[in-house]
């Protein structure tokens, strides 16, 4: 009886003990699905896919919202790691990335550091839906012989930077592989606001928004 009992104070204590994770706002709900993958959890990933690119048309192109641009921008900064991320999220990116955490076997931790998990079925879903054809074999070949790896993509997804307007299943791998899993050092308090002007300008770019495939 006494070991039933200190059993049951043991499993009192766990389930007390066992952090809750607060429920995500949805701010994008009324928005376009995004992707439509078999997972569970493809009001996230809308969320996600959304939210993204709210935060980086605000960051890149403050006056005059161009996706297109700042997708270009963004794609430039982030694979050469200049990408100030304490900037352009904010506290809603972060509740995403925590509720995108507990997706299970979506990420893997190694060094310290939460990695993508390019096992995980979203990957292949991705692969399977991409628009561009010589994206997609590119992306296919890199995930099948597991050898996925953003510098073997970086130069064509900036060359065809374009293309992520209208396809949100790549545009899903660039916001997992490029911002959501570089949110895990991001300080808020450090935030930088962008002074009128020094915000980037489009029109200084005369490529800007265009397709040069």
């Amino acid at each position: 009886m006494k070991k039933q009992f200190f059993y049951f104070v043991i499993c009192l204590i766990l389930v007390n003990c066992k952090e809750t994770q607060p429920e995500l706002t949805l701010k994008y709900s009324n928005q376009p699905i995004a992707i439509a993958c078999d997972t569970d959890h493809s009001e996230l990933f809308n969320e996600a896919i959304h939210s993204f690119e709210s935060d980086i048309t605000k960051f890149y192109t403050q006056e005059n919202p161009n996706l297109n641009y700042a997708y270009n921008m963004f794609l430039k900064e982030s694979t050469s790691n200049t990408a100030n991320y304490n900037t352009i999220s904010n506290e809603h990116a972060l509740a995403i990335f925590e509720a995108l955490k507990n997706v299970e076997g979506l990420w893997v931790t190694k060094n310290n550091q939460t990695l993508p998990n390019y096992n995980h079925k979203i990957y292949s879903c991705i692969g399977d839906h991409i628009q561009d054809k010589d994206l997609k074999t590119t992306y296919n070949a890199l995930l099948t012989t597991n050898s996925m790896s953003i510098r073997m993509l970086k130069d064509v997804l900036i060359a065809k930077s374009s293309r992520l307007n209208s396809d949100k299943y790549l545009a899903t791998f660039v916001a997992l592989e490029l911002y959501y899993s570089k949110l895990t050092d991001v300080d808020l308090s450090k935030k930088e606001l962008l002074p009128a002007d020094t915000t980037r300008k489009k029109d200084n770019d005369p490529h800007a928004g265009h397709n040069h495939d």
